[in-house]
């Protein structure tokens, strides 16, 4: 009786959770995108255009997230309806991928982890739609179902195939290749390539991730841009990894004690625990019990992962929540194997797939009566300021954001406005001023500004992040002297100023 009960409400939550992930998936398609996407966006459609990375234009993200960010806008439009039809495509690709490497804990397990991470991805909004985790995670969930599946492959073959998909996610964001390590165990002691050495298999891998990686620096060389990277990673990955999520700069003791700090929140919650149930019900599994060390293994390098960098915003614990997720759908297990001691795991399971259910409705509500929601939906500085480009910009007028994640970037990109300098942004400009590095940005900023001389430039001046606390600033005396001697304000809106060149 129990079992019959227990299978009936697992399967009701599990359609229920399908029911609200196709609404609000649909819903999604109405979203607008919020903080730093428009900004790899715009990057990957100044690579359409034949702009190089690091060359043409600066910015500390690896040189996948550049190309993805080009094949989406060549195929699917540079336009908000097309991001997010490529968006769901990627979560479709992962829910697929994830159903495929959970299967063989059982089919229930499959279709709920299939669910449970979508469904709380797409609860989460837009603020962590497209970032750079999420995009590492469609190659990373391919990469479990290749290493873990039961299809046959030749000896090696499987381990080459892991490592390209490996170094795929390297060419994202690096820290993936540390999520990659729990499976080599597993990998290596594999039946389909029990005839080749250890050695063998590492060099097989080795040589996987090798290749998309040395593909990488060699298209870098080629197109003279290699040095920028380095200079980029050598001198400005450092300054921005210590800062905090206020955007103060830390060091020492008080970046250990931050790192410790915000690990342990991160981890506080329902789905870490719930992630451990997962685990102990597959511990009781004798014939899967091997793979217990892997799931184990790769919820601790998913917990460590934001740690690594030092940043921890929301879309940073993706691949935390996403591991966690899958973990705890393990606790739903075939109904007719359960044991009277098993049903407690499982409905602590069914509680969470209906929980984040009853939460994608209630923001459908949201959304369906215009409340909270909404306002990311249309208007704003991204809208106003593409209006006013579309109405004014000429042949060959550049634009030149003064901004970070406040809307100017996501306007040029809908008015397609060419960029001025190499420079998208000026977040740099503002933090470790005594660093001779920012001084040089500062110093070939301004000599770009002047050389260029932008029809438009776009100032947001209210509700943008400011770097803040020791040898920080918010004053750039010298750009300030420029703009008042050569532009005027063309438009004025709450949080920003269109400026208008009017020297010649």
């Amino acid at each position: 009786m129990y079992r019959r009960i227990l299978l009936i409400v697992s399967v009701l939550a599990i359609v229920f959770a399908a029911v609200a992930l196709v609404l609000l998936a649909a819903e999604s398609l109405r979203w607008r995108y919020v903080h730093d996407s428009p900004l790899m966006i715009y990057a990957g459609f100044m690579v359409a255009g034949g702009a190089v990375p690091y060359r043409n234009f600066f910015d500390m993200n690896m040189p996948g997230t550049y190309f993805v960010m080009w094949l989406m806008g060549t195929v699917f439009g540079w336009d908000d309806s097309g991001f997010r039809v490529f968006d769901l495509l990627c979560l479709a690709g992962i829910s697929v991928a994830t159903f495929v490497w959970i299967r063989r804990f059982g089919r229930m397990s499959a279709f709920a982890a299939a669910i449970v991470f979508p469904l709380w991805y797409l609860c989460q909004g837009p603020e962590i739609s497209l970032q750079r985790e999420y995009i590492a995670l469609v190659p990373f969930t391919v990469m479990l179902a290749v290493a873990t599946g039961d299809a046959d492959f030749r000896p090696g073959m499987r381990t080459m195939l892991t490592g390209i998909l490996a170094g795929l996610t390297f060419l994202v964001k690096p820290q993936f290749l540390v999520l990659s390590l729990p499976l080599l165990p597993l990998l290596f002691r594999q039946q389909g390539v029990a005839s080749m050495s250890v050695r063998r298999r590492v060099v097989w891998f080795g040589a996987g991730v090798f290749l998309p990686v040395s593909g990488m620096f060699l298209y870098l060389l080629c197109t003279g841009s290699l040095g920028p990277f380095v200079d980029i990673a050598a001198n400005y990955w450092p300054l921005y990894t210590h800062m905090d999520k206020q955007h103060v700069a830390i060091s020492g003791f008080r970046r250990l004690l931050y790192l410790v700090t915000e690990s342990r929140d991160g981890l506080m919650g329902f789905y870490a625990p719930m992630a451990v149930v997962g685990l102990v019900v597959l511990s009781n599994t004798p014939t899967e019990r091997r793979y217990t060390w892997m799931m184990g293994g790769l919820i601790v390098a998913a917990a460590i992962y934001p740690a690594i960098a030092g940043q921890f915003w929301a879309y940073h614990w993706i691949p935390f929540f996403y591991v966690a997720l899958c973990a705890a759908a393990l606790a739903v297990r075939p109904v007719e194997k359960l044991r009277t001691g098993d049903i407690a795991p499982s409905v602590a399971m069914v509680f969470l797939l209906s929980a984040l259910a009853s939460n994608a409705s209630e923001k459908l509500l949201w959304s369906w009566r215009g409340d909270k929601m909404d306002n990311r939906l249309k208007g704003g500085v991204p809208d106003e300021v593409s209006r006013f480009l579309r109405a004014n910009i000429k042949t060959g007028d550049t634009v030149q954001p003064l901004d970070w994640t406040g809307g100017a970037v996501h306007g040029m990109l809908m008015a397609r406005a060419r960029l001025a300098t190499r420079f998208m942004y000026d977040f740099h400009f503002y933090h470790n001023i005594s660093s001779p590095y920012v001084g040089k940005l500062r110093r070939e900023f301004l000599n770009e500004l002047s050389m260029a001389k932008p029809r438009f430039i776009i100032q947001v001046v209210k509700n943008r992040p400011w770097p803040t606390g020791a040898d920080t600033t918010q004053d750039f005396s010298e750009l300030q002297v420029f703009l008042k001697e050569n532009y005027a304000i063309a438009q004025q809106g709450a949080t920003y100023n269109i400026l208008e060149r009017t020297s010649r």
